[in-house]
């Protein structure tokens, strides 16, 4: 079951299914449940035109577009920075999407790598898409490729979620 909460008639509705569950709990049954707060998905066009945007920037460099994602990623997405220990760091780079070391250091005979971890882009809400894209747009102005004007890309970012 999933379901989307907007108002007390939701809610409502939403607490006559628990009791049922609640129900089937007596009889031995049992659930998986999430809760989580409701964001708005990105627009497909806007997810195409950072594509679209990432392909121009790969031709003018004369490289590959997963090598300008992964430099957009790396500069414009969610990342964290994070320190784990060097016997770990294989393990980490496998559970992340990308990963770039910053650095290494020695605690107590103890090496450590520093690095900026993230996830792909088809995990960002629509905040962060939108960040990502202004920072790709801003790249490929500066290579001189025609972008949308602001007008354009406002409209676009302001349709995420309204389209699917």
């Amino acid at each position: 079951m999933k379901k989307l909460i907007r108002n007390n008639n939701d809610l409502l509705e939403f607490q006559a299914q628990l009791f049922e569950v609640a129900q089937e709990l007596k009889n031995g049954k049992q659930f998986d449940v999430e809760l989580k707060v409701h964001r708005e998905k990105r627009s497909l066009n806007s997810n195409n035109y950072s594509w679209a945007l990432q392909d121009k920037i790969a031709k003018q460099l004369n490289t590959s577009i997963d090598a300008i994602h992964e430099q957009m990623v790396l500069r414009y997405g969610v990342l964290e920075t994070i320190s784990v220990k060097e016997i770990a760091w294989e393990s980490v780079k496998r559970e992340f999407e990308y990963c770039k070391e910053i650095g290494r250091s020695k605690l107590n005979g103890t090496t450590y790598v520093h690095a900026r971890i993230g996830v792909g882009t088809h995990h960002y809400n629509t905040k962060e898409m939108s960040q990502f894209i202004n920072g790709v747009v801003n790249e490929a102005k500066d290579l001189g490729i025609e972008t949308l004007d602001e007008i354009e890309l406002k409209q676009m970012i302001d349709k995420w979620g309204k389209d699917e």
